[in-house]
């Protein structure tokens, strides 16, 4: 004890399970409820990432897919223990909740994704938001068109791995789902990625998006 005051070790922290709970811990993202990433943001610590678990929220990847076609993923949490991705496979958008590796909730869009320019999203709506690992219904959207319709029955309602994070533009380490082999990078243009984790209606976000393009093509 003596030593650990010399060395401005004290005071010693002898909690266990309180330790692992980050809402007793300084948070930068605490109370946002809308981000932005960048492509190449890669294993960002879920803790540290955007929390989709038991709320309404939509994943939606802003890109250009080329002539000849692209797949890969968009963005994804978790790996084969657990996690969510929203991908592009066989020229189509997919959507995966991986339940414990148990079981694999998945949406996939109705059509091939054609070229050009898109916004690319999923809007999750839970069944009842704050129910401890409930079920809920998933849109896919090519822009404002929806273009895939479905339902998973249950998620996971802690933490997806221990040992692995969130990813735009691949899913590093181990696969969250089982229709790619990690990393299975996006192989078209990756512009940004976007979480909403509020209450907004995809209505609302595609204006406020729609807004913001509008401005920033005014400026340059």
């Amino acid at each position: 004890m003596a030593e650990a005051a010399k060395y401005n070790v004290l005071p010693l922290d002898d909690r266990f399970a309180q330790r692992a709970d980050p809402k007793l811990h300084p948070s930068h993202i605490r109370g946002k409820t809308r981000f932005v990433y960048a492509p190449g943001t890669v294993r960002l610590g879920e803790r540290s990432s955007p929390n989709t678990k038991n709320v309404h929220h939509t994943l939606a990847a802003e890109v250009e897919i080329p002539q000849s076609g692209a797949e890969g993923v968009l963005v994804c949490c978790g790996g084969i223990s657990g996690g969510f991705s929203l991908f592009i496979k066989d020229g189509k958008l997919h959507w995966e909740h991986n339940y414990y590796n148990e079981i694999h909730y998945r949406v996939s869009s109705t059509k091939a994704i054609p070229p050009g320019h898109h916004v690319l999203s999923a809007e999750v709506k839970v069944d009842q938001e704050g129910k401890f690992g409930g079920g809920g219904s998933v849109t896919l959207r090519l822009g404002r068109k929806s273009i895939g319709k479905g339902r998973f029955e249950q998620q996971v309602a802690g933490y997806f791995t221990v040992n692995e994070g969130f990813d735009v533009g691949c899913d590093t380490v181990s696969p969250v789902s089982d229709l790619y082999q990690s990393p299975f990078p996006f192989t078209g243009r990756m512009i940004k990625v976007m979480v909403d984790v509020s209450e907004a209606s995809f209505e609302d976000l595609a204006e406020q998006h729609e807004a913001r393009a509008r401005l920033a093509m005014a400026t340059q």
